[in-house]
C-alpha cells in the first residue's frame, strides 16, 4: 500500500531536467586558445602588409596616386582563392592541411616582397600582395573553424574571442615593422621577414591544434539482403551520389538568393569596404599634412584595437540581441566614426587633429566589428540544417 502512494503522490514526480550549459573542457580551452593565437598571426601579416604597403609603394618608386592599388590586388587575391580554391580545400584537406596551404601561400608574398624591396619594383610588390590575399582568404576561415572546436552554446563566444586575437596583432604587426623596416640594410626589407616569421608561428599553432573529423555525408542504407551483386550495389550508390548533389545545388542555388544569406553578406563586404579604405591611406596622408610617422602608427594601432578589442564583449551582445540588432549598432557606430573623420580633416590644430584622427579610426573598427561579427555567426547559422552545403556557403560569403 505505502509503495502505491509513493507512486501516486505529487511529490515523487519527477521535474523535466534542465541542463546546464557544461564548461570548456582543457582540451576545448586548448584548441581555442591555439585558434586565437593562430588568428593573431594571421591578422599580424595583414596589419604589417596592409598598414605599409602604401608608404612602401611611394619609397620603392611608386606613384602617390597608386597608393590604393596594393591594396586592390590584395583583396582580389582574398577573393579568388575564396572563390576557386576554399569550396573544395578543407572538405578534401581537411582544416590543418587547408590552413597550412594558406600559410604556403603568405610565405610566396613573403618572398616576392622581399624581391620588390631588392629591385625596388612596384610591379613586384603588387604581385606579392595577391598573395597575401589569398594568405588571408584561407586563414580566415579560422573564425568558422571556431566553431568546430566548441559546444554549440559557445559558438558565438568562440568566433568573437578568437577574432578578438587581433588586439595582439593591432601592435605585433605594426610596431614589428616599424621596428624592423630598417633592419636589413634596405629600408622595409624587415617588414616582409617578419611577415616570414609569422607565417612559421601561424604553421605552429595549426600544427598543435586538434581539429574535428569533417563531418561525413551520411552513410548509404546496408543491403537487407546477403546477395553479392556487387555491381548492381554500386550502381545504385551512384544513383543516390548524383541525387545528392543535385539535391545540394539545387538548395546551395535557392539559398544564394535568400534574404538570409545575402543580407550578411553585403554588410560583410561592405563592412570591409569601409574599414579598409580609410585604412590603406591614413598613414600617407597624415603624413601629406604634417603629422609624424610614429603619431600616424599610433593611429593605426588603435584602428586595428578598435577592430578587435570588442570581440571579448561582442560575442555575448549577439547572443543576448541577435545578429540583426548588433549590425544595426554597429552601421550606428560608422556613422559616428565618419563624423570624426570629416572634422579631422578641417582640424588645424595638429594635436586636437590627431586626436579626431584616432578617434575616428578607432570607431571605425569598431563599427566593423559589430558588423563583421555579426554576419560571420548569421552566416553560420545557414548551414546548420544543411551541413553538406558548409564550405559552400562560407566560401560564397568570403
Amino acid at each position: 500500500m505505502t509503495s502505491v502512494d509513493e507512486e501516486s503522490s505529487p511529490e515523487t514526480v519527477q521535474a523535466p531536467s534542465i541542463t546546464t550549459p557544461r564548461s570548456l573542457t582543457r582540451s576545448e580551452i586548448g584548441n581555442l586558445t591555439l585558434a586565437l593565437l593562430a588568428w593573431a598571426c594571421t591578422v599580424s601579416n595583414v596589419t604589417l602588409v596592409v598598414g605599409t604597403s602604401g608608404v612602401i609603394l611611394i619609397d620603392i618608386g611608386g606613384a602617390t596616386n597608386l597608393t590604393s592599388l596594393p591594396l586592390g590586388t590584395f583583396f582580389f587575391g582574398a577573393s579568388l582563392v575564396s572563390w576557386c580554391v576554399t569550396p573544395w580545400l578543407f572538405v578534401q584537406w581537411g582544416r590543418q592541411y587547408g590552413f597550412f596551404l594558406g600559410i604556403a601561400l603568405g610565405m610566396v608574398g613573403t618572398v616576392l616582397g622581399m624581391v620588390c624591396i631588392a629591385v625596388q619594383s612596384p610591379a613586384w610588390l603588387v604581385v606579392a600582395m595577391i598573395f597575401f590575399g589569398m594568405a588571408m582568404g584561407v586563414g580566415f576561415f579560422l573564425r568558422f573553424a571556431a566553431v568546430e572546436v566548441v559546444p554549440p552554446h559557445w559558438q558565438a563566444r568562440a568566433v568573437t574571442l578568437v577574432v578578438s586575437g587581433g588586439v595582439i596583432a593591432a601592435f605585433a604587426g605594426p610596431e614589428s615593422a616599424q621596428g624592423m623596416k630598417d633592419a636589413f640594410g634596405k629600408e622595409y626589407m624587415g617588414v616582409f621577414v617578419m611577415t616570414g616569421i609569422f607565417n612559421l608561428a601561424n604553421a605552429l599553432c595549426i600544427g598543435l591544434l586538434s581539429f574535428p573529423q569533417p563531418k561525413q555525408p551520411p552513410p548509404l542504407k546496408e543491403e537487407e539482403s546477403n546477395n553479392n551483386n556487387l555491381t548492381e550495389d554500386e550502381e545504385s550508390a551512384r544513383q543516390l551520389e548524383l541525387q545528392q548533389k543535385q539535391e545540394d545545388r539545387v538548395a546551395f542555388a535557392a539559398l544564394l538568393r535568400s534574404r538570409q544569406f545575402l543580407v550578411p553578406m553585403l554588410v560583410a563586404s561592405l563592412t570591409w569596404a569601409a574599414m579598409s579604405m580609410p585604412m590603406s591611406i591614413v598613414r600617407v596622408v597624415m603624413g601629406q599634412v604634417g603629422y609624424t610617422a610614429r603619431q600616424s602608427l599610433t593611429t593605426i594601432e588603435l584602428h586595428f584595437v578598435g577592430m578587435y578589442a570588442p570581440g571579448f564583449i561582442s560575442g555575448s551582445l549577439i547572443s543576448q540581441y541577435g545578429p540583426p540588432w548588433m549590425i544595426v549598432v554597429g552601421i550606428v557606430v560608422f556613422g559616428v566614426a565618419v563624423i570624426f573623420n570629416f572634422v579631422a580633416q578641417d582640424e588645424s590644430d595638429q594635436e586636437h587633429g590627431l586626436a579626431l584622427w584616432i578617434l575616428g579610426l578607432f570607431w571605425i573598427g569598431v563599427g566593423w566589428n559589430f558588423c563583421f561579427t555579426s554576419a560571420t555567426i548569421w552566416t553560420t547559422a545557414l548551414y546548420k540544417q544543411q551541413p553538406r552545403l558548409q564550405p559552400q556557403v562560407q566560401a560564397a560569403n568570403d
